[in-house]
């Protein structure tokens, strides 16, 4: 019995194996047999189509040419006048009466006014000013002719067609390539459109003409003339051509559609059948092979139900080990990425809980625990709060961190998600690089700008010095003289007193904020009023700009909010900007009068969490042809000798250090550029705001 029992049980397994591998090729080969008969009557259908609609294209093409050659033909005739402006129209109908595929023909002068017609529904003098036609054509970056949007035709007819057409454009070019009038060719509705009736060949077939802006110009179906088709089909209106399965726009029936584009017009040529006869057929054919797979798999099963149990535990059975092979292998997969290179990284869980650091991050934290690594943790490493960067996945960011032995490094860090088939966080890629170097040599270079622009103002800050130091001899001598007369006033020595107290204060200001302003920022962001960092600048360069005789106006206004930034990189980037405002005003108007130039300063919301410094001046302006490298290194507009080229170079790398933006803005007049901030959690205070100058020239 124990025997039978065991060759019995060899039988069974050597059964089911036997019945497993006839189900997975019935299945494989049923699966395979249904998707390619499938496909194949898709793209039967899909290629029949295309033919069709190729040959859409080419009857287009043919008409266009015509109607390209007849349009150059009436230029022709209307700037080398051969006949007489009154025989002009005539000659229209004529040309018109040759050529099938035109019903009318007129000519428009470049002030909109037909000035010959050979169509009565068109007459002389008609104004077409307000027409697509004419606005297209009349401006100065125009194409050669322009093919109008489908248009209810008031022309008579014969025949039973659907009344609509379209014009075929040509613009005149007189002297100088400029707009001199247009010939406008009215497409003979017959002859386009009558095509379309003739050529459909089954029952649901639509066909027409589409232009490259999904406006369906012409069809088979009138209703649909006019209808824009451009958000479904735009991947085929950029590739011109193409075949796609989508809902009709008058029915909504399911058709499948082929594009292809003329090559003489932008137009589309279109042809499409509905899917459900070529979909009820496959089914057909498909239900037939599921009927007999269904009954090859029931009796396979039927005869081999008794180890459904045994297989059903084997099968979970491999699939644990198979999940456990994985994952082992993901961890080695994991481990030896992160340990390639000299980065910093790490792969950790959504709670911040560390799969697997390198030993460079382990190097450079030695006192965190990575084996119980969480996301307090995680947040120390990284130098921000880690639920604030689960929250803004992907994040990106500088952060100076200290570690153990007090040390600051200023680390860039890149944090990606790896996401499951749910679209749920499964872990988190870390990568990071020490750029405390390269922080450190940014900073030495804007502090050698700094110093830069200091000596370039040197002259102008000896003056700016030099005015209370004369206020002060000239008081020390009034003092003295009225010491010296014998006759000592008191009062009038008080008074002196003042004025030398006040010029020792407005010269240690200057002197002050120069020391200030020299010394190397530290490169860390904080709450700054954008108002005190525009007057921090005004105090090096205000007065000099205002003894030029440029008028500087500012405008904070009453709500604004601090922002995150280096109150001196900040002050830097604004005073680069206003002596650029400076340069340019006075590049435009050399030794003339500057009444009516200034330099204007707003504050002013850019989104809702950002502001902008926005500088804006009078001066020549910035040509479109070199907008492009403005913040290019050692790009100048200044002659040889005069600017280093580096100025706006620098000023873009700092804003961008302090996660901003420099770009240059749009006025009417000169220029503009926008210092734009992100705000900081803080606000500036009332009485901060009540103490604040707007809307008034420097001092």
């Amino acid at each position: 019995m124990k025997r039978f029992g065991k060759i019995e049980r060899r039988t069974l397994r050597a059964y089911w194996l036997s019945a497993s591998i006839v189900m997975v090729i019935a299945l494989s080969g049923a699966a395979t047999i249904i998707s390619r008969d499938y496909r194949d009557r898709m793209d039967d259908a899909g290629q029949h189509l295309m033919y069709l609609a190729q040959a859409l294209a080419e009857h287009t093409t043919q008409i266009f040419v015509k109607l390209d050659a007849l349009s150059r033909a009436i230029v022709e005739d209307a700037t080398d006048r051969i006949v007489d402006e009154a025989l002009l129209s005539e000659v229209m109908r004529r040309r018109a009466a040759a050529e099938p595929a035109a019903m009318g023909i007129a000519i428009v002068g470049p002030d909109g006014v037909i000035r010959a017609s050979g169509m009565e529904s068109y007459p002389i003098g008609r104004d077409m000013s307000k027409t697509a036609d004419f606005q297209e054509l009349q401006r100065e970056d125009a194409p050669n002719f322009y093919i109008s949007k489908p248009y209810l035709s008031d022309l008579s007819v014969p025949g039973d067609y659907s009344g609509w057409t379209m014009s075929y454009a040509r613009r005149i070019n007189g002297a100088n390539n400029r707009f001199n009038g247009y010939v406008l060719l009215v497409v003979d509705e017959a002859y386009l459109y009558g095509f379309y009736s003739r050529l459909v060949e089954g029952p649901g077939m639509v066909l027409g003409l589409m232009g490259k802006d999904g406006i369906i110009r012409a069809s088979n179906a009138p209703e649909v003339i006019g209808s824009n088709v451009e958000p479904t089909i735009r991947d085929e209106l950029a590739a011109g051509e193409g075949i796609k399965i989508s809902p009709s726009v008058r029915t909504g029936i399911q058709r499948i559609f082929a594009y292809y584009r003329s090559s003489a017009a932008p137009l589309l040529a279109y042809v499409g059948v509905p899917v459900a006869p070529i979909y009820q057929a496959w089914l057909i054919s498909s239900s037939v092979i599921a009927i007999a797979l269904a009954a090859l798999l029931a009796t396979l099963i039927a005869l081999g139900l008794i180890l459904g149990r045994y297989f059903r535990n084997r099968d979970s059975l491999m699939q644990s080990m198979l999940e456990t092979a994985q994952q082992r292998q993901e961890k080695e997969f994991l481990e030896t990425i992160v340990n390639t290179g000299g980065l910093l990284m790490s792969v950790t869980g959504p709670d911040g809980q560390v799969v697997v650091a390198n030993q460079a991050l382990q190097t450079l934290f030695p006192d965190v625990d990575f084996a119980r690594a969480d996301a307090s943790s995680m947040s120390r490493i990284l130098g921000e709060p880690f639920e604030k960067i689960v929250a803004s996945l992907p994040w990106q960011g500088v952060r100076e961190v200290v570690l153990q032995n007090g040390a600051k490094r200023a680390l860039s860090w890149s944090i990606s998600p790896i996401r499951d088939k749910s679209e749920g966080v499964k872990n988190l890629v870390v990568v990071g690089l020490d750029i405390t170097d390269r922080r450190e040599a940014e900073l030495a270079i804007y502090q050698s700008a700094k110093l830069v622009t200091l000596g370039e103002m040197a002259t102008g800050i000896a003056h700016e010095i030099n005015q209370p130091l004369a206020t002060l001899a000239m008081a020390v001598d009034n003092i003295q003289a009225n010491i010296e007369s014998g006759r000592t006033d008191l009062e009038m020595v008080s008074g002196q007193l003042d004025l030398v107290s006040s010029q020792i204060d407005r010269a240690a200001n200057i002197v002050r904020h120069m020391r200030i302003y020299g010394h190397r920022q530290g490169g860390g962001a904080q709450p700054v009023d954008p108002a005190d960092a525009i007057e921090g600048a005004l105090a090096i360069a205000g007065a000099q700009i205002a003894a030029e005789g440029i008028d500087i106006i500012r405008e904070y206004g009453a709500d604004r909010a601090l922002v995150s930034a280096d109150l001196l990189l900040t002050e830097q980037i604004i005073l680069n900007l206003l002596l650029n405002a400076r340069d340019a005003i006075l590049e435009k108007n050399g030794s003339g009068s500057m009444s009516k130039e200034r330099i204007r300063i707003r504050l002013m919301k850019e989104d809702p969490d950002m502001t902008a410094i926005a500088i804006s001046d009078t001066g020549i302006g910035i040509p479109d042809a070199i907008r492009n490298k403005l913040f290019e290194p050692f790009f100048s507009t200044k002659p040889v000798g005069k600017g280093t080229g580096l100025g706006l170079s620098l000023s873009h790398g700092m804003a961008r250090d302090m996660g901003g933006r420099l770009e240059l803005g749009e006025v009417a007049e000169g220029a503009e550029f926008r210092l734009v901030l992100r705000h900081a959690s803080k606000t500036v205070n009332s009485e901060k705001r009540d103490g604040d100058k707007s809307n008034c020239p420097a001092d």
